[in-house]
């Protein structure tokens, strides 16, 4: 029996049973016939004429939109119907006779694989610990909000998104993010269902309104590109009409992310350094009850790499990264790099390694990292102790490290275990003092 396009509509209108269809929402058909024969289903962010000339060669007659085909959330306004793109567009449809339906109200809080949940999905962030209409609230391990942001910027990266934006104190700890749906990110509503931290999006906030108002609640705030933010959704809405109607095909089409960025550089992210001047009083070694550490073997750089995929990075080196910070070089030695494990899951690494500064060899601890999941165990403070001693095993009496202004718990620890700024050319005097001053203000917010 053949598909028609309105045999969709009525799908929707079975299922979206929160949408007020009588007149109160955006979804519907948008230009064709609804009688018109389904061959093909192209599901699109939105139906621009790329997108649509996209569907067209591929055979797909239907389209399904989830943003308005003619520049106004209601597809009616009249100066927008006349402008040449919009002609344009009608004279394509009608040429071709593709159908053109927006499914915008029924998809955003679809249960699960809706637009709100597929992006909390997508993020890895797990069961939301709060949810209201179109937000929810997400428990995550407590860290930097810089990190937090990088995380975000490290999986929209999937999407073609080259960076997300940042307002706020970098080393504001947070463990409580909201996030909206789609454009429907009102910062004040998600701050007040308990947020520490928001993920909006470049089209649900403004900088001069929403931008202000989070820095004077000192809340950091994290924005993504709205088109990247729906599009997790928007793929599960593809396999869910091919579940729902086999017998024809669907595909999603059309772009992932809605620009392309220019940047000069990649951020305001200068390294500084911090000194041991002995190792001779290294305090003992304890490993936290439940976890194992021993020294890298010769066959365990993967384990490594875990542990630095699931920190530093997002799944982003391999084998070619680990040759060139450590195997190959001369004086490697796979014991060099410290592991602790939980099980046979390796969870926190550091290099006991060298470097050779103004004629003058220091050992250094290189590339720390611990997983997300096991934060607040004392991981950190262990595998670097034990890379310190691993040092001293190797003959040096003294250490240094390279690492970002913002890690507040990282330079929190390292000065525990006896490390003390070192104001150098890349990070003079003046850059240290505004890191201690963060420390200062940082340090009364530890649990």
């Amino acid at each position: 029996m053949a598909l028609l396009a309105k045999s969709i509509h009525e799908h929707f209108r079975s299922v979206g049973t929160w949408v007020n269809w009588q007149g109160g929402t955006c979804d519907g058909f948008k230009y064709g016939d609804p009688q018109t024969e389904v061959r093909g289903i192209a599901v699109a962010w939105q139906s621009t004429q790329a997108a649509l000339e996209e569907a067209h060669a591929q055979g797909y007659n239907l389209f399904i939109t989830h943003e308005p085909t003619f520049y106004s959330h209601m597809d009616n306004d009249a100066a927008a119907l006349a402008s040449a793109p919009a002609r344009r567009k009608q004279a394509f449809l009608d040429e071709t006779g593709m159908v053109v339906y927006r499914c915008h109200d029924v998809w955003d809080v679809f249960p699960e694989i809706g637009i709100v949940d597929a992006w909390g999905e997508f993020l890895e962030l797990g069961e939301p610990v709060a949810r209201s209409g179109y937000y929810r609230v997400y428990e995550v391990p407590r860290t930097t909000a810089w990190e937090l942001a990088r995380r975000v910027g490290q999986r929209v990266a999937k999407f073609g998104e080259q960076s997300v934006q940042f307002t706020g104190k970098r080393w504001h700890m947070v463990e409580r993010l909201a996030i909206g749906t789609g454009a429907i990110t009102q910062v004040q509503q998600m701050v007040d269902l308990g947020a520490d931290i928001v993920l909006a999006t470049d089209d649900g906030m403004t900088y001069w309104r929403d931008g202000s108002w989070m820095a004077d609640m000192d809340v950091p705030m994290i924005v993504a590109n709205h088109m990247t933010s729906e599009i997790p959704g928007l793929q599960k809405m593809a396999s869910y009409l091919q579940e729902q109607f086999p017998d024809v095909p669907v595909r999603f089409v059309g772009p992932t992310c809605s620009f392309e960025i220019l940047a000069k550089e990649l951020c305001h992210d200068p390294l500084i350094e911090m000194r041991r001047d002995t190792l001779d009083d290294l305090p003992p070694l304890v490993v936290p009850e439940g976890y194992t550490l021993r020294p890298m073997q010769a066959d365990e750089a993967w384990a490594y790499l875990a542990v630095m995929n699931h920190s530093n990075y997002a799944d982003e080196i391999g084998e070619d990264w680990f040759k060139s910070a450590f195997s190959n070089d001369p004086e490697y030695d796979p014991s060099y790099l410290q592991i602790i494990w939980k099980g046979d899951q390796p969870v926190a690494a550091a290099g006991a390694w060298h470097r050779e500064i103004d004629g003058e060899r220091w050992g250094m601890i290189h590339w720390v990292g611990a997983l997300d999941t096991e934060r607040g165990h004392g991981l950190g403070k262990a595998v670097v102790l034990a890379a310190l001693w691993r040092l001293k095993e190797r003959g040096f009496d003294k250490a240094m490290l390279g690492t970002q202004g913002w890690r507040m718990p990282a330079i929190h620890t390292y000065m525990r275990l006896g490390f003390q700024p070192w104001p150098r050319d890349k990070s003079p005097q003046e850059m240290w003092d505004r890191v201690l001053a963060d420390l200062e203000a940082w340090r009364p917010k530890l649990p």
